[in-house]
C-alpha cells in the first residue's frame, strides 16, 4: 500500500528556511551583522585592488550572496574588524548588501593579529612590494625572524630574504613592482649597481629595453667585472666560524657576514629599515 504524503512537507519547500543570525563552531561564532560594523584590519597588506575585478566579484554577489564569511574579530560592542575578506566586504558594499556574513574569532592576544597578515599572505594575490611590507610587519610588530615567517609560510628563509630586500629600493623602483611595470627579479637586480643616479639609470634601461632578468644580471656584471678585476678572492671559513655565523642569522632574523681580515675582521648584519635596525638592536641588547 501506498502512503500519503504529510502537507508539511510540501508547504515546507515553497517557504525558505529562516536564516540564521548566529551559530557557534569550532572556528568561532558565525553571525550576520550589518555591513557598515565592519571595518578593514589596520595590518592589511594589501593595497593595491583591481577596480575591474572587484565589480566582477560584486556581480557574483549580488547573484549567490557571500558565500564564504568574511573572518573578522570583536573589538567592541557592535564594532567587526577585519582579518580577512577585504576585496568581498569592497564588492559587498559595490553590490549594496547591508549585511555580511562573518566568523568572529577571539582577539585576547597579538598571536590572532599576526595571524591575519600570515593569512593574507597566502590567500591574496599580494604584490612583491605588499607581500615585502608585511613581512616587515611581521618582523617589527610581533619580533618574528625571517626564519619564524620562512616557517609560517612554508617558504625558504632565502625567498623571505630576498622579498625584504625589495624594501631596500628607491621608492619609484618600488612603485613599478607594485604595478606590474615589471617583475621583482628586475627588481632585485638593480640592488646590486651601487649609488641612487646608477640605478636609476638601469631602471630606465630596464623600462626601455625590457631585458631578461639574465640579460640585466649580464649587464651588471659586464659593468663590474673592469672595476672588480684583480680584487681579493671571497676567504672560505672555517667550520666554527661558519656554524657562528648560522646562529647569529637565525638568533637575529637577518643576514649576517663575516670578513675575515688577519687575526680579526668585520662583523656586518644587514638591516631593512630603520625599525627593522631598532629590533635588531633589542634583540642585540637584550
Amino acid at each position: 500500500m501506498q502512503q500519503k504524503r504529510g502537507l508539511g512537507r510540501g508547504i515546507e519547500s515553497l517557504i525558505p528556511p529562516p536564516v540564521v543570525k548566529e551559530a557557534t563552531s569550532k572556528e568561532g561564532t558565525y553571525r550576520t551583522v550589518p555591513i557598515d560594523s565592519v571595518h578593514p584590519n589596520r595590518l592589511q597588506p594589501r593595497t593595491v585592488f583591481d577596480e575591474e575585478k572587484l565589480k566582477e566579484l560584486a556581480d557574483s554577489i549580488r547573484e549567490q550572496g557571500v558565500i564564504h564569511p568574511l573572518a573578522v574579530t570583536q573589538p567592541s560592542e557592535g564594532r567587526y574588524e577585519l582579518i580577512t575578506g577585504e576585496r568581498r566586504l569592497r564588492a559587498s558594499k559595490i553590490a549594496g548588501l547591508e549585511e555580511v556574513p562573518v566568523i568572529v574569532r577571539k582577539a585576547d592576544d597579538e598571536g590572532l593579529l599576526a595571524l591575519s597578515i600570515v593569512e593574507n599572505i597566502q590567500r591574496e594575490d599580494l604584490n612583491p612590494i605588499e607581500e615585502a611590507r608585511a613581512f616587515q610587519e611581521l618582523m617589527d610588530q610581533f619580533n618574528h625572524s625571517q626564519e619564524d615567517i620562512a616557517k609560517k609560510l612554508g617558504r625558504s628563509r632565502t625567498a623571505v630574504t630576498n622579498t625584504l630586500r625589495l624594501l631596500q629600493l628607491p621608492r619609484v623602483v618600488q612603485e613599478d613592482v607594485a604595478c606590474g611595470r615589471y617583475s621583482a627579479g628586475h627588481a632585485r637586480t638593480i640592488l646590486a649597481v651601487d649609488g641612487l643616479h646608477e640605478q636609476l639609470k638601469l631602471r630606465e634601461r630596464i623600462i626601455r629595453e625590457m631585458p631578461t632578468v639574465r640579460d640585466v644580471e649580464k649587464m651588471v656584471q659586464k659593468a663590474k667585472s673592469g672595476a672588480k678585476r684583480g680584487g681579493r678572492r671571497r676567504i672560505k671559513l672555517d667550520p666554527q666560524a661558519t656554524e657562528l655565523l648560522e646562529n647569529m642569522k637565525q638568533a637575529l632574523g637577518t643576514k649576517v657576514s663575516i670578513q675575515p681580515k688577519g687575526s680579526g675582521g668585520k662583523l656586518v648584519i644587514e638591516y631593512y629599515s630603520a625599525r627593522d635596525l631598532d629590533r635588531i638592536y633589542k634583540r642585540i641588547t637584550g
